[in-house]
């Protein structure tokens, strides 16, 4: 790789990161599991980043970031017990919900396929997410299901939607 490309990667990363952290914040409570702008950094990350490794790369940093005290997690929360309270499962699938839309972006130039990625992103977020849930609130399925991925699914595939556009605009404005 290039210096100047590596470079600009790197610094992708990074705003890709400093946008999660600005963004995530910005929260919905309602019920356990708040509706987020986070889902929209995570694929936007994904979208703007060609690496997946990159991709995950910004989404650990602001994971970091929030881990350390810092109150960019959903509702102003910070500290190393977000990552392991009732949401942490979610948390813990963004890096790799940025890794899948970035490997698929490398891959594909077209806008459905890059859905379907960020389809299989929203999969993989609500899994995690709800088995992790289902384990600290010791609750069954349907309910779980029910606070953790029924209300999510349409704006999640909207803000995936939007990162999706948002980058591909972006990039081609960029270069």
């Amino acid at each position: 790789m290039k210096t100047a490309n590596k470079t600009r990667q790197l610094t992708t990363a990074a705003l890709c990161a400093a946008l999660l952290c600005v963004v995530s914040p910005w929260s919905i409570v309602i019920g356990p599991i708040s509706l987020t702008l986070a889902v929209f950094g995570v694929f936007f990350a994904g979208a703007m980043l060609a690496s997946p490794g990159m991709a995950a790369a910004a989404v650990l940093v602001y994971m970091a970031l929030g881990a350390v005290g810092l109150p960019v997690f959903s509702n102003n929360m910070g500290g190393a017990q977000v990552l392991v309270g009732v949401t942490a499962g979610f948390l813990w699938a963004y890096p790799v919900m940025a890794a899948i839309l970035a490997a698929a972006c490398r891959r594909w130039q077209g806008l459905l396929p890059r859905l379907g990625a960020v389809l299989l992103g929203q999969l993989v977020c609500y899994t995690l997410g709800t088995v992790w849930f289902m384990f600290v609130m010791k609750m069954g399925l349907l309910p779980s299901l029910t606070a953790c991925v029924f209300p999510f699914i349409l704006p999640d595939f909207l803000k995936g939607l939007a990162a999706v556009l948002l980058a591909r605009g972006l990039r081609a404005r960029l270069g």
